[in-house]
């Protein structure tokens, strides 16, 4: 009873601050947010109405607070501090005054050069994270309707940008999108991070991936536990055998076998397993991925495998790639021409 009590003054709550906001779109001299000053009505209610909102999303979570699976508090837990840290931090960039709607200037740097809304974007991420640690469904809905409001302010505050700031403001929006241009934010990230992240934290990372699929889409396992067994062990020999042939390979040439520093190579290695395959390495790294899913014994995992081969792709192979061709010329070229970058047909 109590919480359904709750549930509903936080529904009354982020639904009056949501027909307040969305009512000044289509009713001429109203005003709500941003606020005329800190000392308006509408600064006032809402502060009161937010806090009463954001209490009753606390009070939902503890009251059905649940023992969960591993899986809900690393990854809802790293959500949600990820996307509520950014959050605050980018707030504080903003500043305080300005994200309620005092006039300190237009920003168009650091975070806002990616979105013009980046604050909003992130607090979605947090909220996501908290949603699925608190496993309620009326906690769910309240997210999803905060969720909904902060996709709906832009298109309120932007009358208001555009009334202050002019010109700047105009062209600023034509350059920055409203949310985030996912295909050039992709892009920008991956190159920050080339040749930044060890290739053994992508194994790392997409094996936990692939561990939180097979529990989070549970099915009839795909074989018996011992066929998976010896399916798994013979790929971890193959991955083993492979990763032995490349480091002997390297060792011959007495060249870095460093990944993350793919310009201090001292010569182009073609010999024992690299005339098959230009990345052996990262090639025995999938046969321990692959083994993995089969000892998981769940197909679901199976979908982090192409996120393996775009991450190590682009983030270590690529730029490997670029560096190497322009430090030995012809010499990688012709390597290159006749051996496969994963394994000759």
């Amino acid at each position: 009873m109590l919480s359904l009590v709750v549930f509903f003054l936080g529904l009354g709550s982020i639904g009056a601050i949501t027909s307040l906001a969305v009512a000044q779109l289509f009713v001429s001299n109203f005003e709500f947010w941003p606020p005329p000053s800190t000392k308006s009505w509408q600064h006032l209610a809402f502060r009161i109405l937010f806090r009463t909102f954001f209490i009753c999303l606390i009070v939902l979570s503890v009251l059905g607070f649940e023992p969960q699976d591993l899986w809900r508090y690393v990854f809802g837990g790293g959500l949600l501090a990820i996307g509520f840290g950014l959050a605050l931090r980018w707030t504080g960039y903003l500043g305080w005054d300005n994200a309620f709607g005092d006039d300190t200037g237009l920003r168009t740097k650091g975070p806002f050069s990616i979105s013009r809304n980046p604050i909003y974007m992130v607090s979605i991420v947090g909220m996501l994270g908290w949603a699925l640690l608190a496993n309620s469904i009326m906690v769910s809905i309240l997210f999803a309707l905060w969720a909904a409001l902060y996709l709906v302010a832009p298109f309120v505050e932007e009358p208001w940008m555009r009334s202050r700031y002019g010109d700047q403001f105009t062209n600023y929006s034509r350059a920055v999108p409203r949310y985030v241009d996912v295909r050039s934010t992709l892009h920008e990230a991956l190159s920050a991070a080339e040749l930044k992240v060890p290739p053994v934290l992508i194994i790392l990372a997409c094996a936990g991936m692939m561990y939180w699929l097979a529990e989070a889409v549970h099915h009839e396992e795909i074989l018996t536990l011992p066929f998976r067994a010896v399916l798994s062990s013979a790929l971890l020999a193959l991955a083993l055998g492979v990763l032995v042939a490349a480091l002997r390979a390297f060792n011959s040439y007495n060249t870095t076998m460093n990944p993350l520093a793919p310009s201090n190579a001292s010569s182009v290695v073609t010999t024992s397993i690299y005339k098959y395959t230009r990345n052996p390495m990262y090639l025995s790294m999938s046969f321990l991925l692959l083994g993995w899913v089969i000892l998981l014994g769940q197909a679901s995992a199976l979908a982090a495998m192409p996120i393996y081969f775009v991450l190590i792709t682009y983030l270590q192979i690529v730029p490997e790639e670029k560096i190497l061709a322009r430090k030995f010329n012809n010499e990688y070229d012709r390597y290159c021409a006749k051996t496969s970058r994963w394994i000759n047909p």
